[in-house]
């Protein structure tokens, strides 16, 4: 297994370094912004996010109040995320929305965000081997369902508004993935009371995902340990009313 991650590793720290790493100007011909900007969607195109984050920069300090600008702004922030360059997309999101508030591309740049705070939770060897996310810290999840939730207030009838919501019942899922995980850890440990809680999370929080069934069995499994048979039998009856169709 060793053998198989040491050169994933390698190559990852490579790639890694290479697209954090601060162009020289001087590497971008001193042409027209139209002609830049051409190169720079022509690289976006084939997947050459390299290059093409080396002339958005170089357009992007050269002409800062040109007639490409804001396009230009949109665009790195779409080329750093897909570099999965985290802290640089969310600067320029910041960027974007405090130069550009009312911007009719305030609620793509605002749908960005949440991406980012998405991946902001993984990291390539995570996603390269199918690693389960939902162990994680959650913190930047939570956000993303804020985030999320405030493009679907402020933004009803944007085109990512159908996209939010599935983004946010995905992370539902993963929360409540969460939450189940370390109810069934307690359990184990016979922390009935703490693996209660964890279900009573999912039960207030999370009742829409596939984890409420169960955590309505395991919670009754915790209050038969704890020699409660009045809400075990409670729990149970709800848990066959409320599944038992399925």
């Amino acid at each position: 297994m060793f053998r198989f991650l040491l050169p994933l590793v390698c190559a990852v720290t490579v790639f890694t370094t290479a697209c954090s790493s601060n162009y020289n100007a001087d590497e971008v011909p001193d042409v027209s912004p139209e002609a830049l900007y051409q190169v720079a969607q022509g690289a976006m195109a084939s997947g050459d996010y390299t290059l093409a984050r080396r002339y958005l920069e170089a357009l992007d300090s050269r002409y800062p109040f040109g007639a490409l600008s804001e396009q230009v702004q949109l665009d790195l922030i779409y080329v750093y995320y897909k570099s999965r360059e985290s802290e640089l997309t969310s600067a320029q999101i910041a960027r974007f929305q405090r130069l550009s508030p009312t911007s009719p591309n305030a609620d793509y740049v605002m749908f960005m965000k949440g991406l980012n705070q998405i991946q902001m939770r993984s990291d390539l060897i995570q996603d390269f081997l199918g690693l389960n996310r939902s162990q994680k810290d959650p913190t930047h999840y939570y956000e993303a369902i804020k985030t999320f939730k405030e493009l679907i207030a402020t933004y009803p009838n944007s085109l990512y508004v159908t996209d939010a919501y599935q983004r946010i019942i995905y992370l539902r899922g993963q929360l409540a993935e969460r939450e189940y995980e370390i109810a069934k850890f307690y359990n184990a440990k016979q922390a009935y009371v703490s693996s209660i809680r964890h279900c009573q999370n999912i039960l207030f929080s999370y009742r829409g995902t596939e984890y409420l069934d169960p955590a309505l069995e395991l919670m009754a499994e915790n209050y038969a340990a704890l020699g409660l048979p009045v809400p075990a039998g409670h729990t149970a009856s709800v848990a066959k009313a409320s599944f038992s169709g399925r």
